[in-house]
C-alpha cells in the first residue's frame, strides 16, 4: 500500500501515480490538472520543461514527460503536515494551516532561487523534492534552476552563485528572518526576491563561517519568526555593518 501524500488516503501502488517525486491519488490529481502552464519547453535541447503556476504564478521546472504541480500552492483536498505546522509554531505565524504552509514553501523558494543569482542573468525556476507538502526539501532530486540570460535570452541550467563568502546576513522574507552567509551579490538576490536587508556584516571568511555555525545551532535552522532577536553582532563583534550597500532605493 502507498499513501498519497496531499491527502494522505492509503492506496494500493497502482492506483497512485507520481507527481511532483511524490504518489498522488487520481482525485487528488484531478484537483491540479489545469493548474500548471508550459512556459520553455526543452530550453537548449535540454529534456526540461518549465511551467508556471496559474494560481500564483511560480514556475517550476520538471523532466520531459513527468507530472508536477506548484511548489507553493496546496488545494482543497490538502491535510497539514504535523512537521510543517511545528515549524510554523516555531515561526509564529498566525494564519491558518494552509496559509502558514503556504508561506513556509513560499520562502523556501525565494531562497533557493537566491542562490543561484548571478549579475546578467534573470533566475526563472526550480525544483525542490518535497515541495509544496512539506515546506522543505526532503531529497536532493532535483530538475534543476534555469534562468534566462538576459542580454540574449538563453534560458539555461544555472550553477550556484560562488565567490568569496565574506558577509553575514540577516534577511527579512515577509514575517520570516532568514540569516546566512554568502557574498554581495547573494544579499543583494534576496532583496530581488523582495526581502529586506536587516543587517549585514563583512568580516574575514573564516570568521563569518563560524559565527553562522552558531547562530544556526542557537536556532535550530536558518528560518526563524520576525519576533526573534538575532544578534549577528554577539557572534560576530567585529564584523562592519555594510548593510546601506543592500536597502532599496
Amino acid at each position: 500500500m502507498k499513501q498519497c501524500i496531499n491527502c494522505m488516503t492509503r492506496l494500493p501502488r497502482k492506483e497512485v501515480t507520481e507527481v511532483a517525486w511524490c504518489a498522488l491519488c487520481a482525485p487528488c490529481l484531478r484537483a491540479v490538472s489545469d493548474q500548471m502552464k508550459l512556459e520553455h519547453d526543452r530550453p537548449g535541447g535540454a529534456p526540461v520543461q518549465i511551467h508556471r503556476c496559474g494560481w500564483c504564478g511560480a514556475a517550476r521546472s520538471c523532466g520531459v514527460g513527468r507530472r508536477t504541480r506548484c511548489l507553493v500552492c496546496l488545494d482543497d483536498r490538502s491535510v497539514p503536515d504535523p512537521a510543517v505546522q511545528k515549524v510554523a509554531h516555531r515561526l509564529e505565524l498566525d494564519g491558518t494551516w494552509r496559509e502558514n504552509s503556504e508561506l513556509i514553501a513560499a520562502t523556501t523558494v525565494k531562497i533557493r532561487l537566491a542562490r543561484y543569482f548571478q549579475p546578467g542573468w534573470t533566475v526563472l525556476a526550480t525544483d525542490v523534492h518535497g515541495l509544496p507538502w512539506t515546506g522543505f526539501r526532503l531529497l536532493t532530486k532535483s530538475h534543476g534552476t534555469w534562468g534566462r540570460n538576459d542580454e540574449t535570452g538563453e534560458v539555461q541550467r544555472l550553477k550556484r552563485s560562488g565567490g568569496d563568502e565574506t558577509l553575514l546576513y540577516l534577511v527579512r522574507h515577509g514575517k520570516v528572518l532568514k540569516f546566512g552567509r554568502g557574498n554581495a551579490d547573494q544579499v543583494r538576490a534576496h532583496v530581488s526576491q523582495g526581502a529586506v536587508a536587516v543587517l549585514v556584516l563583512s568580516a574575514p571568511s573564516q570568521q563569518v563561517t563560524v559565527a553562522k555555525d552558531r547562530l544556526k545551532r542557537l536556532h535550530r535552522g536558518e528560518m526563524v519568526s520576525q519576533r526573534t532577536p538575532v544578534d549577528l553582532f554577539a557572534v560576530l563583534p567585529d564584523g562592519i555593518d555594510t548593510t546601506d550597500d543592500f536597502l532599496r532605493r
